[in-house]
């Protein structure tokens, strides 16, 4: 039966099948399996730690004053009004100050005094010249009249000089403008008690054609900057940029702040007003001809800072490196990687030296 012979002849080669599947060579075990890693080229460039701000245009220090009273006083007199015009060396506040007027008064009493006294031992000296001449009274007498003139016009004399210096320091009770600008902020009127304090403010007059920029910076970049440097500042509605250098920086600082005030001079005329939102970079720091990778391609552990590069020949090789300048995005490397090299930006701890890797495309 054709059938048959076909299933005899298909079991007798069965055998032979299933020794040549059991029988043959073993597949070689595979090598480990590389690490698909990003990787950034090691490039020579310039390098720059620029701080980033938002800030706005304000007067400039010297062109903005608060008047506070020095003493305790009473307003006699405010000719400027808001909004008022003023020029250098106008009157801006006048006090009465209760404290000054007493003093005044205490001298010209001591003057009045001291005249007094000056004009009794003149008398006094007239008629013992007299008796001293007849041979009625002694030298001793005589001579301690004259030293009582001398002595009460001293005083008088002394009197006077300081009755008319506290006169002419009653400059104390006016206040002039230092500079011409405007009234832009008043809080007392005239009558008003004031105190000589801070939180108990006059008057404001600023010079709106004298701007600076006024930036807050985070305490850690406040460290970085320093009076002089360069910075670029953007009005926020698109005019075109300005430069500018650091003037100041605050000093003392609240040690629970989190910021620090910077001021900024522009370099040319400004053409921005005061409280026009802007942006600023103030440049920190600049490192030519420097060997840079990307602040994320540097390791550090207890030996110190390394990055892991992706050799020629497939596999991950540690450098240890020593870095100069470091920003958020890029890093300076003085030492430990060539130009054109290619570092390795993730993973890094995980890789060991030697490691085979791939680079992802």
């Amino acid at each position: 039966m054709p059938a048959l012979h076909r299933f005899r002849r298909l079991a007798a080669c069965a055998p032979l099948v299933l020794t040549i599947a059991c029988g043959g060579n073993e597949p070689a075990e595979e090598g480990p399996r590389a690490t698909v890693v990003t990787v950034a080229t090691v490039r020579t460039d310039e390098l720059r730690d620029v701080a980033n701000a938002s800030g706005t245009i304000v007067p400039a220090t010297a062109a903005d004053v608060t008047i506070v009273a020095t003493e305790a006083a009473e307003i006699a007199s405010m000719p400027k009004k808001l909004g008022d015009a003023v020029a250098t060396g106008d009157v801006l506040v006048r006090y009465d100050i209760a404290s000054l007027n007493q003093e005044l008064a205490a001298l010209q009493l001591e003057v009045i005094e001291a005249q007094s006294r000056v004009d009794r031992a003149r008398a006094d000296l007239t008629r013992q010249t007299s008796l001293f001449e007849r041979g009625i009274t002694s030298r001793n007498v005589y001579d301690a009249s004259r030293l009582e003139q001398s002595s009460a016009e001293l005083a008088l004399g002394a009197a006077r000089d300081h009755f008319e210096a506290l006169q002419s320091s009653q400059t104390r009770g006016v206040v002039r403008a230092t500079f011409s600008g405007v009234v832009v902020g008043v809080w007392h009127q005239e009558g008003d008690p004031v105190r000589p304090d801070s939180s108990d403010p006059i008057l404001r007059v600023v010079d709106p054609t004298r701007v600076q920029v006024a930036v807050q910076l985070p305490v850690f970049q406040l460290a970085k900057i320093v009076v002089g440097q360069t910075a670029v500042v953007r009005a926020i509605a698109g005019a075109s940029d300005e430069t500018a250098t650091v003037a100041s920086k605050a000093q003392f600082l609240d040690p629970t702040a989190p910021t620090g005030e910077v001021r900024l001079s522009f370099v040319n005329p400004a053409t921005l007003v005061v409280d026009t939102p802007v942006s600023v970079e103030i440049l920190l720091e600049r490192r030519t001809g420097s060997l840079i990778v990307p602040s994320q391609a540097i390791g550090r552990d207890d030996v110190g800072a390394f990055v892991m590069v992706a050799g020629d020949d497939g596999l991950a090789q540690r450098r240890d490196v020593r870095v100069g300048l470091v920003t958020p995005q890029l890093t300076q490397v003085i030492e430990g990687v060539l130009d054109g090299e290619r570092v390795i930006l993730s993973g890094l701890n995980d890789l060991e030296d030697g490691e085979p890797v791939t680079i992802s495309r």
